[in-house]
């Protein structure tokens, strides 16, 4: 488990301007027209050399991924939330929530951080939707996972945002958390 069985996640959250709802397959669709239409512009959110979504994506891996999802956030091993606009009728993005996942043995992130969270935004946004942006979304996330969720102070990483990737991989080495304290 990611957290405390006893912490809830709320299932639907609203935002300033955002409507969060846990991701599942009732998004399938508008999850896939996002994801295909933004693919170039959100391979980078989960690594540089991340390959997802895959040019060959097809609508039964997209709707087998939001399954995969839905299980994880029942099953408290992962939170994933489809981005909405304010109304809910415009599908604008996803937000994981997730554990600190490493091949090492020994990663100084696991110390430092509880989780670490990755969205992505389809692009370009619906007009009725200006005001939002990446830096706006950000924001909003971080402060809602500061005041809702039961992380320790600062210890949810946004690698890629927050953490630049080669910060972010710097990070693992033990002793690194000192300087970046």
């Amino acid at each position: 488990m990611l957290l405390n069985k006893d912490f809830t996640p709320a299932e639907r959250v609203r935002l300033d301007g955002l409507l969060l709802e846990k991701l599942a397959p009732q998004h399938a669709d508008a999850d896939f027209a996002a994801v295909r239409s933004s693919a170039d512009h959100i391979r980078h959110v989960f690594g540089p050399d991340n390959g997802w979504p895959a040019a060959s994506l097809s609508f039964e891996e997209n709707l087998a991924d939001l399954q995969r999802h839905a299980a994880e956030f029942e099953e408290g091993r992962a939170y994933n939330y489809a981005l909405l606009s304010a109304e809910g009728k415009d599908y604008l993005g996803c937000l994981y929530i997730k554990p600190i996942k490493s091949r090492l043995a020994v990663d100084a992130r696991r110390e430092r951080f509880q989780a670490q969270a990755f969205f992505w935004l389809r692009h370009p946004l619906p007009a009725n939707s200006p005001a939002l942006d990446a830096d706006t979304v950000l924001h909003q996330l971080q402060a809602w996972l500061a005041r809702d969720w039961p992380f320790r102070p600062g210890a949810v990483a946004f690698p890629g945002r927050v953490q630049g990737w080669a910060e972010w991989a710097a990070m693992a080495q033990p002793g690194d958390e000192a300087r970046h304290a």
